[in-house]
Parts: structure tokens; C-alpha cells; sequence
């Protein structure tokens, strides 16, 4: 569990010191790391063992080890980080400009001697336990084929019922799997359908098994046998120790040839592919739910997922637990749809709240509290009481997801989380271990990927130019919940409530409310109890517009400090002895110091600005230092140019560059950032800048020549003026360009069909706020031919027309307040298979008539309007 996350973290560690330009290690010390490490690729080892061991083995045992080798891990990395630390700390301060800095380890070599040795008896003891494990106790075959008490009466999702009962009645399949998130509704949709009278007279035979963890295949063949036939429930008892179930199957297959059968497996958490291969396929329909996607199915079973309830349902359903068919009474009607909507769409939740509702006054003062107070007791029980059935999807998580997912925890309830900066946090915080030839961003992807669609554990929306799908990252609200009562029960993360909160050796702190951090009670406790090891200050609420004491709380190790949403002054100095930082985000108006190249180790820097107050003719840059922190991946910095260097310095890791303007992308220094893939540009054009030689794309013809692995460029003016045709530079586009988001520039559509045969790789294209000018945008032939998605947003167009064999793979156009445009022309082939999708937000009538005149089986149209 947390030893898995703990050994890549210091695995990592080791692997920053290792790689470290700044660091110069004796031969000695260099082998120190290197025996710590190979013991942590031998421990990940023995721990992934667990991940091969059924989900009816009882793991309390392991877990408790886990546990002691969690702090064994972390206990030597604190050793390591703070020997470092020490070491250079004085030269830092002894010799302001040392670019080198002497680290000797030799005096740890007992110390890790030690540790591999204490990690080497642990994973002896780990090896045995996974063999003696106990396996849960099996319920009683009478328990697993009972399902009076579950009810199946539902509120919503009458879609979703239609279509499963449509496929087992029309024959559309043998077998269904139904997956959601646990107390989504699957059990009692399932029961639903079961006690449906269509189905009843469709099938003859009905059988229900509650599987569960633990269910075996001749256990599984007795519970179908005890209901398709009760007269032979005393032969299926005399048959209990059949060795191989072959006369429970020939008993089962006998009964079954005569009559179509429906058998329904409940809470499947493994499956037993024998139990397919012995029924009769042309008899027999299968319905099994499931809150995993369970892989042995994947070629063998047809897949629905269960979705949450819409906020209709969810007040419906909340209104009748508690008030019956009527629902809610009016003075109480709003609240009730407010807490509906705290439920999340969740139906365990919304009864479990209902349920607490119930017991206490119904008046508007206390269902107000409950609507309104983030951490009210109704919530924090039923957040509770769901979390029992909620955690083994948790803890049965293979090990490399756990302390991934906890981190999630971090991020405040009913909010999306932006993937970018999860990704950004995450490397930082040295969690990423990508295998094989996977890049950090792609490994993690796929964790994202594999946590939504196979353990049903986040809601997940890859469509970011879409007005109307799910969007980004979201966790519900009771995961989010048990994700940080779990990582603060094992010291990994402590959200923090209250002033008053315990924080005795919690590893990262985060807050919703930036303000706890303010409180005297609360930064002595830190300084106190966990400052010494804490790695993570998330403050992560509302902006918080006076500085927070980082000083008063005497960190030393911290990785990650984002106090983006917290304003200061002055640029902190305390911050610069931080030489373990791998990420800072502030918002500071003043420069960054010189000393900034402190910060080694630093991978992201990312610094706001409260106010943007600019003095005429007056260039920010950042200082020059800037180059000689090599281990550099992103920089944001608004309103600050990176300077041209002194030397022929580069900075190779450099992949994002955020917020500056075109004075950073001479050929100086764009030759020095050679391996960068995203580079945004802000411009903003000054009110006494000369009209007549006013082109905001100016200085920008580097960019094709000098960055030849760039895949996003966005391009924004500020302010702009579009009183002259702007031309437009093809050098600014390189070829590998698969993103491109350009605003502001007011250059003449027809560059555009340049544009698009110059850039044969563009996926993404986003166009804003009069980037383009005229009435007509006529896309050409063979342009954009592996684009997917257009948004245009803002612009003066009237007619919109795509020729013949442009845009082949186009899935979405979204438009956006388009007031003028009139016509959409798309002429596409009429051999197209895949139907695609035209958003029509905030536009003239007239082009959504126009949109919805297109051929039906090639376009969808969706429209929102306020007018």
C-alpha cells in the first residue's frame, strides 16, 4: 500500500541526486545511492506480489507490514535528504554564485547498511505472510441466493433500465456487465429488471447469486441448481464434496435444456470463466454487476456502465425518502435541491443522507446548515457510514494506483481538477514511474484512464474543447472524503479542518481555507510536530490576499510550496533555503531575486501576477540565474522574458514556457530551449505603441527554425488593434505543431488554407477573439487533414464553408458568440461513417437553421442560446 509509494518516492530522490548538475558526489558516496536504490527496485518487487493475489485473501496482516515498511523507507529517506541538505545549505550561503556543490555520504554508509538490511528481513517477512494468508469466510449458500430485502424500486435512470431489459428479452446478447462506481444502483437495477413481468414470462427459470469477494465455482453451480429446482436442494447437499462439480453440472445442464433461464451475478469482484463454459448459451441470458471492469470478461460479455443520477433525479430521490411521493414541502423545496446536489448523483449517498435527515428537526435553520456548511455532521456521517463499503475498491487497488489516488484527496470537493497541474504536482512529488518507453505524462495518463474505466474510482472528460461534455478531472465528493481519512490515518497527507487540527508527523499539509495557514496555533504546531519531514504545502482555497508566514513554520525539506492563490508583497526570501524544491508557484508582483538559481533541484516554476501595472517602454525579464537551474521543466512567469544568456548555456529539460512575450523567442535564446514543446506568447499592446507599424506578430520567425519539437503554440494579443490587415509569418508555425490556439491577431482568413497544408500533423485548432478577419472563411481542399477539433469564438464571420476533402477527420466544430455568422457549408463525403459534431453556443439563429439543414446521419447539432 504505502510502501509502494514510499520506495518510488525515494527511488526518485536518489535519482535527482544522482543527475544532478550542481551536485558533485565522491566515488564512494555514488555507491551508497546505488545500493539504496537497487534495495528499492528489490522491495517494489516482493510488493507487487501482492497484486496477484485474489481479492478473498484477508489482508489486515499485510497491510499492518506495509505500514512498518512505509516508515522504514521514509525514515532513511528523511536521513538522506537532510545529510544533502546540510551539506549544502552553508556553501549556498558561504559563496552566493557556487554553481557546484560537495555532498560527501560516506558517513551514512552504516546507516544504509542498516536500512537494507532492516528492508531485507521485512521482505522475507512480506514473502510469508502472502503465503499464509487467510481467505475470507464464504457466506452461506442461503445468504447468496436471498435478495428479498434488497429493493428495486428506482428514482431515475429509466433509460438505462429500457435498454438492459431490451437486450435480454430481444436476444441482443448471452451476457451483459453492468459496472459503475460502488452505490451507484447496480445492484438495484439489477433486481428491477429481475422482478420485471416481461422478464418473468420470457424466462422460466430466474436464479440470483450475490458473489461478492470470495465464490466458488461449485458453490456458484449450488446457488443457480437451489433455485431452477428446490426439489433438489437435499441431492446438491449430498454432492458438496464433488471434487471437480462435474455432477452439479450435468445436474444443472439437465434442468436447464427445456427452458430459457436468467441468472443474475451480484457484486462480482473475480470471475470463474468455467461458470460460462458450462451453462447452455442458447437458454441461459447472464446479467452481472460489478464495480470493477473485470478483464477475464472483457472478449465474453457485453459492457454498460452505470451512470450517476442529473440533479432532477437526485432531488427526486431525495425528496421521496424522505417526504414520500409528494416530495419536498415548498418552504423546504431549494434547500433539499441544494443538498440533493452536495449528493453528487450518488444514490447510496443521497439515502444514506435522507436516512440522517430523517432523524433530525426539518427546519429551514438546520437543513440550511446542511446545505451550506462544507463539514456539517449529516455529511461527515454519512460520508462515514458509505466508506465502509467504499473501501475495498481502495484497498484492493493494485499497489503503483494507491498512493496516486490518495493524493487526489488534496484537491477541494466538487471541483474539477486540471490534469496539467495534477501531472505538474505529481512529478514533483517524484510518484511518476513510468515503465518500459512510457513518458511520466503518458504513465499517467493511463493511471487516470485505468482508475476511471476500470475501477470506476473518477469521473474522467478528455473533451476540452467541447461547451457541452464533461470536461477535466472530477473526484466525488464521499472519495474524496475517505481519500483524505485515509492519508492522514497513514501520515502520507493531512487536509487541514480547523486551527486545532493534529499534525504529528503528517508528510504533506494542504488547506481549503488559505487562512488556517495564518493562525499562530497552527504554524507553531507545524513547526513543532512535522515541519522538519513535511515535503508538500498545498494551499489550495480561495485566494487569500495577505502573505502567509512560510518562515514562522521552518520548513527544510519541502518539495512542492503552491501558494499560487495566496498574494504577497515582496518575493519571500525564506523560500530560497528551500534547496529541495522541485515546484513553486506564488503570486508576487515584484522581480524574481538573483538568488532564484538556489533552487536547483526546481522543475516548475510558476509565478502570477495580482496586478499588472507597466511602466512605458519598460521590458520585465527574469534573471539572468534563470539559466543555470538546469533541471527546469516549466515556466510560467507572467509578464516576465526569459534574457538572453551570458554563455552558451542550455536548458535541455525545458519542454513548457508560459507567459512571455516575442522578446523571448529570439533566435538566442529559442536555440537554448531546443527540446520545447509548449510555448505560449501574451502580448499586449500598449496604448502609445505606432499604429502604422503596429504587426503583433512581429519577431516571431524564429520559431519554426529554432524549435523543432514544438506540439503546442498559443498566441494571445491583448488589447488588440484591428484597424490593419496583419500579416501573417508561415516561418512562426513549425511542422510538428499538433495544438495551435491563436487570439487577437486580426490577420485575413485566407492565410488560414496556408496554415493548414503548412501544418500536416494539427489536431487542435483554436481560434478567439478576432485572431482572424472577414466575412467568409472558405477552407480549400487537402487542408487540415488530420484535424479533430475547431473552436472559433468571437469573430466577424458570415459564411463558414469546407470544401471537398478538407477536414477528413474533423469530430467537433464548436462556435461560439458568433453573432453574424449566418451559413455553415460542410461538404463532406458522402462515404463518411463517423457522424460529427457542430456547437452552435451563443450564435445568429440563422446559422443554427443553417447547421440543422445538414445531412442527419453525418451531423449532430447542438445549440444553446440565451436569446
Amino acid at each position: 500500500m504505502a510502501a509502494y509509494g514510499a520506495s518510488v518516492s525515494l527511488k526518485n530522490t536518489i535519482q535527482r541526486i544522482l543527475q544532478s548538475s550542481r551536485i558533485s558526489l565522491v566515488p564512494a558516496s555514488l555507491q551508497i545511492l546505488q545500493s539504496a536504490n537497487e534495495s528499492m527496485c528489490r522491495l517494489q518487487k516482493v510488493l507487487l506480489k501482492l497484486d496477484d493475489t485474489s481479492c478473498k485473501k484477508i489482508r489486515a496482516k499485510v497491510n499492518d507490514l506495509d505500514e512498518r515498511m512505509k516508515e522504514v523507507v521514509w525514515e532513511f529517506e528523511d536521513l538522506l535528504e537532510s545529510h544533502v541538505y546540510e551539506h549544502i545549505l552553508p556553501q549556498l550561503e558561504g559563496e552566493r554564485d557556487r554553481l557546484s556543490f560537495y555532498v560527501d555520504l560516506q558517513s551514512l554508509r552504516q546507516s544504509v547498511d542498516c536500512f537494507i538490511e532492516r528492508v531485507t528481513v521485512m521482505e522475507a517477512e512480506y514473502d510469508n505472510e502472502l503465503l499464509n494468508m487467510h481467505e475470507e469466510e464464504g457466506e452461506p449458500l442461503s445468504s447468496r441466493i436471498d435478495f428479498g430485502g434488497i429493493n428495486s424500486k428506482m428514482v431515475g435512470l429509466s433509460d438505462e433500465f429500457e435498454q438492459v431489459k431490451d437486450y435480454l428479452i430481444n436476444d441482443r446478447g448471452n451476457r451483459l456487465l453492468v459496472t459503475g462506481m460502488a452505490g451507484v444502483g447496480k445492484t438495484a437495477l439489477a433486481k428491477k429488471v429481475f422482478d420485471d413481468s416481461l422478464i418473468q414470462r420470457r424466462f422460466g427459470h430466474r436464479a440470483w447469486i450475490k458473489v461478492g469477494r470470495k465464490c466458488e465455482f461449485k458453490e456458484t453451480i449450488r446457488c443457480i441448481l437451489a433455485q431452477v429446482d428446490p426439489n433438489t436442494h437435499g441431492q446438491i447437499i449430498t454432492l458438496a464434496d464433488d471434487n471437480d462439480g462435474q455432477e452439479l453440472v450435468g445436474l444443472l445442464k439437465e434442468r436447464l435444456k427445456d427452458k430459457k433461464c436468467l441468472i443474475v451475478f451480484d457484486d462480482v469482484w473475480e470471475w470463474d470463466t468455467r461458470v460460462m463454459y458450462n451453462l447452455h448459451e442458447e437458454n441461459v441470458r447472464i446479467l452481472i454487476t460489478s464495480r470493477l471492469r473485470i478483464e477475464e470478461l472483457n472478449n465474453l460479455a457485453t459492457k454498460a456502465t452505470l451512470r450517476l443520477l442529473n440533479i432532477e433525479e437526485s432531488k427526486k430521490l431525495l425528496g421521496e425518502r424522505l417526504f414520500g411521493e409528494e416530495g419536498f414541502p415548498p418552504h423546504l423545496e431549494k434547500l433539499g435541491e441544494k443538498i440533493a446536489y452536495k449528493c453528487e448523483g450518488l444514490p447510496l449517498m443521497i439515502v444514506t443522507v435522507a436516512k440522517l435527515l430523517s432523524k433530525e428537526d426539518m427546519t429551514r435553520q438546520y437543513w440550511t446548515e446542511v446545505a451550506e456548511k462544507q463539514h456539517n455532521s449529516v455529511f461527515v456521517e454519512a460520508y462515514n457510514q458509505i466508506s465502509e463499503v467504499l473501501f475495498p475498491s481502495y484497498d484492493y487497488l493494485p499497489q503503483y494506483f494507491k498512493m496516486f489516488f490518495l493524493y487526489l484527496g488534496a484537491f477541494p470537493p466538487y471541483s474539477d481538477i486540471e490534469i496539467h497541474n495534477l501531472f505538474d504536482r505529481l512529478c514533483a512529488e517524484g510518484f511518476l514511474e513510468p515503465t518500459g518507453e512510457q513518458t511520466l505524462e503518458d504513465f499517467m495518463v493511463e493511471c487516470l484512464v485505468v482508475l476511471a474505466h476500470k475501477y470506476h474510482l473518477v469521473l474522467l472528460g478528455f473533451d476540452q474543447e467541447s461547451w457541452f461534455l464533461k470536461k477535466e478531472l472530477h473526484v466525488h465528493s464521499c472519495w474524496q472524503y475517505l481519500c483524505r481519512k485515509e492519508a492522514s490515518k497513514i501520515k502520507f497527507l493531512h487536509v487541514l479542518q480547523s486551527f486545532d487540527d493534529v499534525v504529528k508527523d503528517q508528510r504533506r499539509l494542504c488547506a481549503h481555507s488559505n487562512t488556517l495557514f495564518a493562525f499562530k496555533e497552527v504554524h507553531e504546531s507545524i513547526k513543532s510536530d512535522c515541519a522538519p519531514t513535511n515535503r508538500s504545502l498545498l494551499c489550495l482555497g480561495p485566494f487569500h490576499q495577505y502573505p502567509l508566514p512560510i518562515n514562522a513554520m521552518d520548513f527544510k525539506l519541502l518539495k512542492v510550496l503552491d501558494a499560487l492563490q495566496v498574494r504577497y508583497y515582496h518575493f519571500p526570501l525564506e523560500i530560497l533555503k528551500l534547496v529541495c524544491l522541485n515546484y513553486l508557484a506564488l503570486t508576487c508582483n515584484k522581480e524574481l531575486p538573483v538568488s532564484i538559481s538556489n533552487l536547483f533541484h526546481l522543475q516548475f516554476l510558476i509565478i502570477f501576477q495580482h496586478t499588472n501595472i507597466k511602466k512605458r517602454g519598460a521590458i520585465s525579464y527574469m534573471p539572468v540565474e534563470i539559466w543555470d537551474m538546469q533541471q527546469l521543466q516549466h515556466i510560467y512567469v507572467v509578464g516576465r522574458d526569459l534574457p538572453t544568456p551570458n554563455s552558451d548555456v542550455t536548458l535541455d529539460k525545458l519542454s513548457s514556457l508560459v507567459g512571455v512575450s516575442t522578446m523571448s523567442c529570439t533566435t538566442d535564446i529559442l536555440k537554448r530551449i531546443p527540446n520545447l514543446k509548449e510555448l505560449i506568447i501574451q502580448m499586449e499592446l500598449k496604448p502609445y505603441d505606432d499604429d502604422n507599424d503596429s504587426n503583433s506578430l512581429n519577431g516571431l520567425e524564429y520559431i519554426s527554425e529554432e524549435l523543432r519539437n514544438l506540439e503546442a503554440l498559443s498566441y494571445f494579443v491583448k488589447n488588440p488593434e484591428l484597424k490593419y490587415e496583419c500579416r501573417v509569418p508561415l516561418s512562426v508555425f513549425p511542422s510538428s505543431l499538433t495544438i495551435l490556439h491563436l487570439s487577437g491577431l486580426g490577420c485575413p482568413w485566407r492565410y488560414m488554407n496556408d496554415i493548414g497544408v503548412l501544418l500536416p500533423n494539427l489536431v487542435n485548432l483554436r481560434l478567439e477573439h478576432y485572431a482572424f478577419q472577414g466575412s467568409e472563411w472558405n477552407i480549400e481542399s487537402k487542408c487540415f487533414l488530420k484535424l479533430e477539433k475547431l473552436v472559433m469564438e468571437d469573430t466577424d464571420l458570415v459564411r463558414w464553408r469546407a470544401q471537398h476533402g478538407s477536414l477528413p477527420r474533423l469530430d467537433l466544430l464548436s462556435i461560439r458568440h458568433c453573432y453574424k455568422l449566418q451559413q455553415l457549408d460542410w461538404m463532406c463525403s458522402p462515404s463518411t461513417v463517423t457522424t460529427r459534431t457542430i456547437e452552435l453556443v451563443e450564435c445568429n439563429p440563422l446559422v443554427v437553421a443553417s447547421a440543422l439543414q445538414l445531412p442527419e446521419d453525418h451531423f449532430t447539432v447542438l445549440w444553446q442560446s440565451s436569446f
